[in-house]
């Protein structure tokens, strides 16, 4: 997703919020982000370090050791996965996107994988899968509640969160390059306009690589033939003028979560591009979100 202007940070900041405090309030100047740990290597693949930040819910106490825990307990936490094509993008440049969480006092972690200039299809997979090892690896360290874990992004980011949260062990991808080990749990995935079918979408060469079995790649890099009986509950976000990735995936995609009964929900904005939403929009979506999660047993609020 596109970095949100204030007009929409205000707007997505106090989606669903209503209850928790008066209306006289400034939701943003109000807003107490708590512990921001950067850069925390994940993953180390040759040379290369992957990084993440933790956004922490603790209290600060003004004093030295400044920060404490909050005592509140196992909080439900996002992981979230950056959009940008496969080819740019940061943990830190869509900071923004997961301001709504953070608000709701969610622990929230931000990663960053391998793009395609520095390694093709499926690297940036595996870099969310290990991430989300990484997750579950660390949930006591950070109260992160391993039965709460909601995996989110935008465009590109929602690719690889649908196929973060869809993948099994023993799935096999890119013609062996990748197969998945024991899988972590993810308690939801929110979706934002993200590629389900390389069928329909145009194959990304530039991620696949060229003297691949695109056919190959396009099939195993497809989050719609990971649909399945007892799957994780998917949420999309998508407009119907989307140029990028068209809007039909979206609705191939929920038809066949329906199909096995996965629980699922397809939230179209008529009339938008590739996530350009209003203010008001957003504040919807957001509260779509809450409600979605929730109705799929995932308590979205910290004790």
């Amino acid at each position: 997703m596109k970095f949100m202007h204030a007009a929409m940070v205000a707007a997505v900041l106090t989606a669903g919020c209503t209850s928790r405090l008066a209306q006289s309030i400034d939701q943003t100047a109000a807003l107490n982000m708590g512990l921001v740990k950067h850069d925390v290597v994940y993953r180390t693949v040759g040379d290369k370090e992957l990084r993440l930040n933790v956004y922490l819910p603790d209290k600060y106490i003004g004093e030295h050791p400044w920060w404490v825990n909050d005592g509140r307990g196992k909080k439900p936490t996002l992981l979230y996965i950056h959009g940008g094509g496969m080819v740019e993008g940061s943990k830190d440049e869509r900071a923004l996107n997961v301001l709504p969480y953070v608000y709701r006092d969610w622990v929230v972690i931000s990663i960053n994988y391998r793009l395609a200039q520095d390694a093709k299809a499926p690297a940036a997979v595996d870099d969310c899968l290990a991430a989300l090892d990484w997750v579950h690896a660390n949930a006591e360290q950070y109260d992160i509640d391993p039965e709460r874990i909601v995996v989110s992004g935008g465009s590109a980011g929602g690719l690889l969160s649908l196929l973060t949260g869809m993948l099994k062990e023993g799935d096999i991808l890119c013609g062996g390059q990748l197969r998945v080990g024991e899988n972590k749990n993810v308690a939801a995935i929110v979706n934002w306009y993200g590629v389900t079918d390389f069928s329909i979408n145009p194959a990304p060469i530039h991620w696949f690589g060229e003297n691949v079995d695109i056919e190959e790649y396009a099939r195993t890099l497809s989050p719609i033939n990971y649909v399945r009986n007892g799957g994780v509950p998917v949420i999309t976000i998508h407009g119907t003028e989307d140029a990028a990735v068209p809007y039909e995936q979206a609705v191939r995609m929920h038809q066949k979560l329906k199909k096995v009964g996965t629980k699922e929900r397809l939230l179209t904005i008529k009339g938008r591009k590739h996530g350009e939403f209003s203010p008001e929009e957003l504040t919807r979506i957001y509260q779509e979100i809450w409600q979605f999660l929730e109705s799929a047993g995932i308590d979205t609020t910290v004790d």
